[in-house]
């Protein structure tokens, strides 16, 4: 299972080699944390060496953050269509409701003193619709890869659609509930397959091939559908 640090708030993946004698650091594409180490290396050694490197690393992130493709940001206002598994569902304003946010199943209806917060209602609500949906996509597609998630998490993970992580979590971004059922189904595919394979290489690809045969078909249409739909960009990736 791919090993994680934790250090200042944030998450570096740990990849250790036979071969290297010093530690590194890297930013990749997609804002992802890496930190490149001995072998031997012990983990309070690399928790105080990333420490003394947070400066650096922020600054990284800073000029990813600015260089980032903007993010297509909705305007909350009556009429505007929100996604929901690949349907697009129209908004109403409203003077008075009980709840801030509420979905009827055929629209989604805002209160006229919630607009501020508007984008957090919408994040939390589809990781709570998304979280039960999403555990039960996952158990149907269980049997195409044979191998079980110790655990399913829907949250926002920035730049990224899934994650495996250590011990076997599968996490998800709440993001990813607004594509068609399809859409979904390729990510959560993706992610399931590294419960056997870690890492793009040629044995992850022919789990995902012989899981999803037409999985290339479905990543060039998500990448596609991105274009249309609110919070994300072109450089997010599984």
């Amino acid at each position: 299972m791919k090993e994680t640090l934790e250090v200042g708030g944030l998450t570096f993946e740990v990849r250790r080699s036979a071969r290297r004698k010093t530690c590194s650091l890297t930013v990749d594409r997609g804002g992802e944390l890496v930190i490149h180490s001995p072998e031997t290396a012990n983990t309070h050694e690399l928790s105080e060496w990333t420490r003394s490197k947070m400066l650096w690393v922020h600054r990284k992130l800073a000029i990813k953050e600015e260089l980032a493709p903007k993010v297509r940001e909705p305007e909350f206002v009556t009429g505007e269509s929100f996604y929901y598994l690949g349907r697009a569902y129209r908004l109403a304003i409203v003077a008075r409701q009980e709840k801030p946010l509420r979905f009827d199943g055929n629209r989604f209806y805002l209160r006229n003193d919630a607009i501020i917060s508007a984008s957090d209602l919408f994040r939390d609500w589809y990781v709570t619709v998304g979280k039960e949906w999403i555990y039960r996509r996952v158990a149907m597609l269980l049997p195409r890869i044979g191998a079980l998630p110790s655990q399913v998490e829907v949250r926002d993970l920035g730049f990224r659609w899934g994650s495996c992580g250590k011990s076997g979590v599968l996490y998800f971004n709440w993001r990813v509930l607004q594509f068609p059922v399809r859409l979904v189904d390729y990510v959560i595919v993706h992610e399931l397959a590294h419960l056997l394979e870690r890492h793009h290489g040629p044995e992850f690809w022919c789990v995902l091939d012989r899981a999803l045969p037409d999985w290339r078909a479905r990543q060039e249409e998500l990448k596609t559908k991105v274009q249309v739909i609110h919070w994300c960009h072109a450089s997010m990736r599984c």
